[in-house]
């Protein structure tokens, strides 16, 4: 009896750290990163940045350029003028470059704010 309560523990254990791991890693891909912030808020648009309310309340202003900034909806390249303050995006950073500059932004259909009418 006693041999069997010890298995039985020993598997809980092993369950309970399974499913503990796949939890932390399915939220790390949810996470902000130095060169990535994800589903932020655009609270401004002008000609050479965007303004990004992150998740965390902190807003950044991220350079961008009509040939090096990459812009899509659900996968499929549009244009930077396609991004509008109200949007929920997801702003790669460029690594290379010494000031904040959006190497890709990328939206989902259902994030993507209407312009009003």
């Amino acid at each position: 009896m006693m041999k069997k309560k010890a298995v039985a523990a020993i598997l809980v254990a092993l369950l309970l750290l399974f499913f503990a791991s796949t939890v932390a890693g399915s939220n790390a891909k949810d996470e902000d990163t130095d060169l990535r912030i994800i589903g932020a808020k655009v609270v401004e648009v002008a000609d050479s940045h965007i303004s990004v309310m992150a998740r965390s309340g902190v807003e950044h202003v991220i350079a961008i350029d009509g040939n090096g900034t990459k812009v899509t909806i659900d996968g499929k390249k549009v244009s930077l003028k396609d991004v509008k303050e109200g949007n929920v995006v997801t702003v790669e950073l460029d690594a290379k470059n010494p000031m904040k500059f959006a190497k890709n932004i990328s939206m989902r259909s259902e994030q993507v704010a209407r312009a009003s009418r």
